[in-house]
């Protein structure tokens, strides 16, 4: 759908997380960010799903659970019946009628609203974003540029490589990207659709190529068509002439090439598909400012119709059946409540941390605790248990690998039953916690800062504790003084005999005073064991400095010197 190959000169797109666009909603307007959902797009995308009981509308489920814990707040627009019956050369109805009103059904039910244009459904988007009603439209083609749409996001989905989980989305904002400058505004981009083929004239003109088109476009023939009345024969004929003079010749160098074998067909453009592009069917003033009245609305989450149709279509029956929908839902619930209500605030039993994640580009989140049964309120009372044999796989199709193994079947390593009445934990907005959980948000700030103090005095521990030893210890001042006693370096005459007491070579460099180096000796003791001319013998390491502490080992006669007890000292060099 769409022009084929303009990615390419559009290029990708800026890479956003959709929880960054909602987090920069709430701070800047106070409100979720508005996206206008054309879901024509969205039908196509989920018919392809497969496996377990209806996966179309499975999808489709998930997918607004996803919306609902961004949070987003969308509307979803579908084709009317003034929709154009071609595109690329088949036949457009409004689809399958009976799928089409369960996903609005299923979309209602999650409380969003839902629309029908009066044609096209992108052109409505487009139109809704233009009026300021939404933020931005979510298609998968830029068909939304040409119907005016100044901001599109496209390709929802998964950023990292170990999560399928859509996070983000790309970005086409007409005015950071400049597009006027690349002649591929809404003008330009109706006649790339034109010469190069688009959904409604999907041949366009005959060897043309979307290059081409685009140069086509930024010389200005973008302008000037639209520009051109459907009664103005001569004028659109003046117009053709022209964009073959120059695509012949070349004459402004408006191209990188002349294109001689390029043949303008003397129909070009088809003004009908012109106008489906510059006139699409819309909906009126009165119509618009309707919808804007619903956008400002509070629409209503209905729970338990929602559990009824999950047990109809996806087979979720029974207690198990229940406990996988508060489970699926509890996140998602706890983050819709705290965007519309404040009572919401006593679901939130305590912070748990804080994080900076690539899902979120970087957004600050807190990890909230909450109990998923006082979220997700159901009434268990009305669910029955069932013995659910190892043969039954309906529920596990529709799990997305989430499904619970009930009690009582043996497996290998079998997965932890859910526990609704227990407390889950849920990465959250910071913003969006602070505005509606205050009073739990500031009680957790000042845990934070009481933290903070209690761990700052480790910082300097090992430096405490080192100064402390230097300082003092246990040891009664004097208590060395009968093993050792300090004494003066010998005299010169006397090197010969206390080479051993000298300090190292190193150690002198260092020493502000080398001729005042003291030594130790030990003093003479009344033990007949021992002699009391030996000398004890400092232990300095080469990286000591002036008041390093140092260990004086004592040796005894008959003892090997690596045997000898060490006593700590503090020396001052």
């Amino acid at each position: 759908m769409g022009i084929k190959g303009i990615y390419k000169e559009l290029g990708p797109g800026k890479r956003i997380s959709l929880s960054k666009l909602a987090a920069d909603s709430l701070e800047s307007a106070n409100r979720p960010y508005r996206i206008a959902i054309d879901f024509a797009i969205w039908h196509f995308q989920t018919q392809a799903a497969q496996g377990g009981t209806n996966p179309a509308l499975r999808t489709l489920f998930y997918r607004l659970v996803r919306l609902l814990g961004t949070p987003i707040q969308p509307i979803f627009v579908f084709d009317g019946s003034n929709k154009p019956m071609f595109k690329r050369n088949k036949r457009s109805g409004r689809g399958d009628g009976a799928t089409t009103a369960a996903a609005k059904h299923l979309i209602r039910l999650f409380g969003f609203p839902t629309h029908d244009a009066p044609g096209e459904g992108e052109a409505e988007c487009a139109l809704l974003q233009r009026h300021g009603i939404v933020d931005a439209v979510l298609s998968e083609d830029v068909d939304t540029i040409m119907f005016g749409c100044t901001k599109t996001l496209r390709n929802w989905s998964s950023e990292g490589k170990t999560s399928t989980a859509p996070t983000h989305v790309s970005l086409y904002d007409v005015g950071d990207m400049a597009l006027g400058d690349l002649g591929l505004d809404r003008e330009g981009m109706v006649l790339v659709a034109l010469m190069s083929g688009g959904d409604y004239l999907p041949d366009g003109v005959p060897g043309c190529g979307v290059k081409v088109a685009c140069e086509a476009a930024k010389a200005g023939f973008g302008k000037s068509v639209c520009r051109l009345k459907v009664s103005d024969k001569d004028g659109i004929q003046a117009w053709r002439n022209s964009l073959r003079h120059e695509l012949q010749t070349n004459e402004k160098g408006y191209f990188r090439t002349k294109h001689k074998a390029l043949t303008i067909p003397e129909d070009f453009p088809n003004i009908e598909v012109l106008r489906y592009y510059t006139h699409p069917i819309v909906s009126s003033e009165s119509s618009i400012e309707a919808i804007r009245q619903t956008m400002e609305q509070k629409h209503v989450f209905h729970l338990t119709a929602l559990r009824e149709f999950t047990r109809e279509n996806f087979d979720w029956d029974y207690r198990i059946g229940a406990v996988k929908f508060v489970r699926v839902l509890g996140q998602a619930m706890l983050v819709r409540d705290l965007a519309n209500s404040q009572i919401a605030a006593q679901h939130v039993k305590r912070i748990s941390g804080r994080r900076t994640h690539f899902s979120t580009d970087g957004t600050p989140e807190l990890r909230l605790a909450f109990i998923p049964e006082e979220v997700v309120p159901i009434d268990l009372a009305k669910e029955v248990d069932e013995t659910v044999n190892p043969g039954r796989t309906g529920l596990a199709l529709n799990s997305d690998d989430e499904f619970d193994t009930p009690e009582g079947v043996p497996t290998i390593n079998a997965p932890k039953l859910f526990d609704i009445s227990k407390p889950d934990l849920a990465w959250v907005l910071e913003g969006l916690v602070k505005n509606s959980a205050s009073d739990v948000f500031q009680e957790w700030q000042l845990k934070e800062q009481a933290k903070a103090v209690r761990r700052s005095p480790t910082k300097t521990k090992k430096k405490a504790g080192i100064t402390k030893a230097l300082k003092g210890s246990d040891m009664p001042r004097g208590s060395l003084d009968k093993y050792v006693t300090a004494t003066k370096a010998a005299l010169a005459s006397n090197q010969g005999s206390s080479k051993a007491l000298e300090p190292s070579s190193s150690l002198h460099k260092s020493l502000a005073r080398p001729k005042a180096t003291p030594s130790i000796s030990k003093q003479s003791s009344s033990s007949p064991t021992r002699s009391p001319k030996t000398a004890a013998t400092i232990e300095i390491p080469q990286e000591a400095t002036r008041r390093d502490l140092y260990f004086i080992k004592s040796p005894s006669a008959g003892i090997p010197f690596s045997s000898c007890i060490s006593f700590p000292v503090r020396f001052s060099l």
